[in-house]
């Protein structure tokens, strides 16, 4: 039996990347299908000189996705499609009428508009904001199947675009974990010297960048050596070490996880960061805010705390804690390392979605749909 042939196209904006070249490492060891990578550029290029859209992400990501499937059908016919995310999909509807489609999302336009202030965005005037919803509803009842990163997206898909919750698959953005050491190896930190903590995020002040260091400068100078991974240039002060151009999945930066003792990401505006399966694989206890479906992906008080964004007591008082209690954090650490293997491995997630795909392209849609169907998956 031929082996499909099945498109994946990924937009390549913010932790997109970062999930894209995972999924791609993940599935490059498949043999039941022919994958057909279509990396849809962020860049302006000539769409900056259009009046009106050309600075659209939405409009310039759909225009050139479209134009990507149709030159990889150029080639030879696909037989299923993947496209990550919906900000890609607005054009491909006449594509995914004739071609079993799944689509993949972080968050949903208006789980966007939650956030929209802090993504540099802003939700428009109620008659172009109900164009958008119809638009996004009617290319959405074209597609085959979904995967969500979480059921905060799912719950979306399904109260505000009218999607059948039987066809959405949750599953988290998973992270390589054999790109990690061995759990067993981990050296705890025992307050013998100041904690390392680790920020990963490039929009400094989105992630909540300013209120880390202004929270330790006050409180915990001496104490916590903050390691911070940026595109912003913050002041210079002691103890805080600021890392630039250092890339997902490279080396410095898994030596940065690697040596660090907690992940703390207070951030202001975010759907579910990527960055927090790469700490739970590095075996580090999380603290970050309850934000979009962050509270899904840590368990407050048992891997991690997850507390209000902006609040800056809440922060000093889990430090703290952690500070004076190396046994908690220890403690936390093993459960953020378990809950990682147990749902963000994307080695398992990244098969359970080439599954999907194939069943897609065999046309074995009823059996997703059967009651005893079960993904492999978290």
């Amino acid at each position: 039996m031929k082996k499909p042939r099945i498109g994946f196209v990924l937009e390549q904006a913010l932790g997109h990347v970062a999930y894209g070249m995972a999924l791609r490492k993940a599935l490059e060891k498949r043999t039941d299908f022919e994958p057909v990578w279509l990396e849809v550029p962020y860049g302006l290029d000539g769409f900056g000189k259009i009046p009106g859209v050309g600075k659209n992400w939405t409009i310039r990501g759909s225009v050139r996705a479209r134009q990507m499937i149709l030159d990889a059908e150029a080639q030879a016919p696909l037989d299923a499609l993947f496209i990550n995310t919906q900000t890609v999909s607005l054009f491909s509807g006449s594509i995914a009428k004739r071609v079993p489609t799944m689509l993949s999302l972080d968050a949903t336009p208006i789980n966007y508009d939650e956030l929209a202030d802090w993504y540099g965005d802003s939700v428009q005037a109620a008659p172009i904001e109900r164009v958008k919803l119809s638009a996004h509803r009617a290319v959405m009842k074209t597609m085959t199947w979904f995967t969500t990163w979480s059921e905060w997206a799912k719950a979306s898909l399904v109260k505000d675009y009218g999607v059948d919750g039987d066809r959405v698959t949750v599953l988290p953005p998973g992270t390589t974990l054999s790109n990690y050491p061995d759990p067993h190896s981990k050296q705890f930190w025992r307050g013998d010297r100041p904690l390392r903590v680790l920020f990963v995020g490039g929009d400094f002040r989105r992630k909540g960048g300013d209120l880390l260091t202004q929270t330790v400068r006050d409180h915990f100078k001496g104490r916590i050596e903050l390691h911070m991974v940026t595109a912003a240039d913050p002041p210079k002060e002691d103890g805080v070490f600021i890392y630039h151009n250092v890339k997902p999945h490279s080396e410095p930066l898994l030596k940065l996880y690697r040596e660090s003792d907690l992940f703390v990401l207070p951030t202001r505006g975010d759907c579910l960061a990527v960055v927090l399966g790469e700490a739970m694989a590095s075996q580090l206890p999380i603290i970050t805010t309850r934000v979009g479906a962050h509270a899904e992906a840590v368990v407050d008080g048992e891997s991690g705390y997850v507390i209000e964004k902006d609040d800056a007591e809440a922060l000093r008082d889990r430090l703290g804690r952690l500070l004076a209690d190396p046994l908690l954090l220890e403690r936390m650490s093993r459960r953020s390392r378990a809950l990682g293997e147990e749902r963000f491995d994307m080695q398992k997630n990244a098969d359970a979605i080439g599954d999907l795909l194939v069943t897609l392209a065999e046309g074995r849609v009823r059996e997703l749909l059967a009651p005893n169907f079960r993904v492999s998956r978290p």
